[in-house]
């Protein structure tokens, strides 16, 4: 992994965190600039996620707003659902 894909990794890891989800189960890396994700997410009691669906459309667009990321591989799956 290069230098500047650690950096974008821990980026795109943070913003599931902002996001206040749980993202203990969540796979994340990024190679040559795409952001692969895996794993598993899931709300936490603080934050209640009524629409999975449009509340990871909002987490691309804003992964896809980070300097340096050409794509995004999503195999996340919501827990519970």
């Amino acid at each position: 992994m290069r230098q500047g894909d650690a950096t974008l990794t821990r980026r795109v890891r943070s913003e599931f965190i902002r996001r206040e989800l749980d993202s203990s189960q969540l796979e994340v890396k990024v190679i040559h600039g795409v952001a692969y994700l895996g794993g598993e997410l899931k709300a936490t009691r603080s934050r209640k996620i009524p629409d999975p669906k449009k509340e990871m459309e909002i987490i691309e667009n804003i992964i896809y707003g980070i300097s340096g990321i050409r794509g995004i591989d999503n195999r996340i799956k919501w827990a519970g659902l």
